[in-house]
């Protein structure tokens, strides 16, 4: 999922390693703050893929700065990163979801709208999966495990009114 975040950021100006970085962490900081260290293998598989493009050039002091772009097909290939089915392990999952809704804007509006659709129905299936488990006469639960269950109920509740407010936006 990283790579939808750089290719966000890269989608309106080059950017060094370092300020991509701090762009990265200043715009999703509430949910990811990337190492240089998962930056640049991203950004390796990017150039690979053809969408990112690389610039080294020296300032009058002989300090050599390189440059990350992206290239024509770069919009192409967040659209087929984007649509990646979601993770079914339920922490992955809502990472995957804050960054697709925090880089959706660089898809169509009809992208978007069928994007918050499935996520929507995703997000239903784990409430289901949810009350299913704390009805389940054989599963027995302590009262923190109680409480942690109705504040994921709660938070995924909150996700699926956040997803159909934008939906009524668009529309």
């Amino acid at each position: 999922m990283i790579e939808l975040l750089i290719l966000y950021i890269l989608n309106n100006q080059e950017r060094t390693l370092y300020s991509l970085r701090a762009e990265i962490t200043e715009k999703f900081g509430f949910f990811t703050k990337p190492s240089i260290g998962t930056l640049h293998p991203a950004l390796k598989r990017l150039m690979k893929a053809g969408s990112v493009t690389v610039r080294s050039s020296f300032s009058e002091g002989g300090k050599k700065s390189t440059y990350y772009g992206t290239t024509p097909s770069a919009k192409k290939h967040f659209k087929e990163l984007f649509s990646l089915n979601f993770s079914e392990n339920p922490s992955q999952f809502f990472m995957e979801l804050q960054t697709k809704l925090s880089t959706m804007l660089l898809l169509s509006r009809e992208d978007r709208l069928m994007f918050l659709d499935d996520a929507i129905l995703k997000l239903e299936s784990f409430i289901l999966d949810l009350k299913n488990m704390t009805e389940d006469e054989y599963i027995t639960f302590d009262e923190i495990q109680k409480m942690l269950l109705e504040k994921n109920l709660s938070d995924i509740s909150g996700y699926i009114e956040l997803m159909k407010s934008l939906k009524e936006k668009m529309q």
